[in-house]
């Protein structure tokens, strides 16, 4: 989803209220300018981190997409942006060199200017650098690509980014273990066949959790839209 959605805080309630426990969003980028740039129509990214609060007060978790390598980004964009997602704690991110497909219109920018490396298109996978950055070397972007990465799933930044509810803390753990930190874990269930007997009840606890959750909003809902009593049955209650 985009994060327009936030413009609403009522939709936002209507959909944890559904059943909506978490969402992928592109943000791509915390510059105005590369937006501006990609022709990407968002909230400015000053207020990128109000809206993020306005999902997790709702208890839904945010899972972040950005693209690395915009003309306007420099070397600090790595650590800026890892800051970032840490002190918003993002339960999830995801990252993605700027790759410039064939065809569009920024292939043919790219190709006017000679920025790029070659045209094997098994490398136009959003991982490799396949063309030349304006701020910083390929190299560059391409160890910052794996240094973010490594950053943002270590036990330091797993554990900075922990939801403030302290109930969403282990279910928020056991996924962020699983996601990135756990291969030879998965490989052995896969092998096993294990995968289902793991995983269920992982789901049926974060299910469980989501429902109590819900039940509490819902209470919360039905007591903020209550109708105020008016002065004459106040007093006709004897009040």
């Amino acid at each position: 989803m985009t994060l327009d959605v936030t413009d609403d805080p009522s939709l936002v309630r209507e959909m944890a209220l559904g059943g909506c426990t978490g969402v992928f969003i592109g943000f791509e980028s915390l510059s105005d300018s590369n937006l501006a740039n990609a022709r990407k129509r968002t909230p400015r990214t000053e207020d990128y981190a109000r809206r993020v609060r306005i999902l997790h007060d709702h208890g839904i978790q945010v899972n972040g997409s950005f693209v690395l390598g915009f003309d306007e980004d420099r070397r600090d964009v790595f650590a800026t942006t890892a800051d970032w997602i840490e002190e918003n704690r993002l339960e999830c991110a995801t990252f993605h060199i700027l790759t410039p497909y064939p065809g569009t219109p920024l292939f043919h920018q790219m190709e006017r200017e000679d920025r790029l490396l070659h045209k094997d298109w098994s490398r136009y996978d959003t991982a490799h650098v396949v063309f030349r950055p304006r701020h910083m070397s390929p190299e560059e972007l391409e160890h910052g690509y794996g240094w973010i990465y490594q950053r943002l799933f270590s036990h330091e930044s797993i554990w900075h980014r922990r939801p403030e509810d302290w109930r969403a803390v282990a279910p928020y753990l056991a996924m962020s273990y699983l996601y990135k930190r756990s291969n030879r874990f998965w490989h052995l269930l896969i092998k096993h066949d294990l995968v289902h007997t793991v995983w269920r009840p992982l789901v049926e606890w974060s299910r469980r959790r989501h429902l109590k959750y819900r039940a509490r909003l819902a209470t919360a809902t039905e007591r903020q839209t209550a109708p105020a009593a008016s002065p004459g049955a106040i007093a006709s209650a004897g009040v």
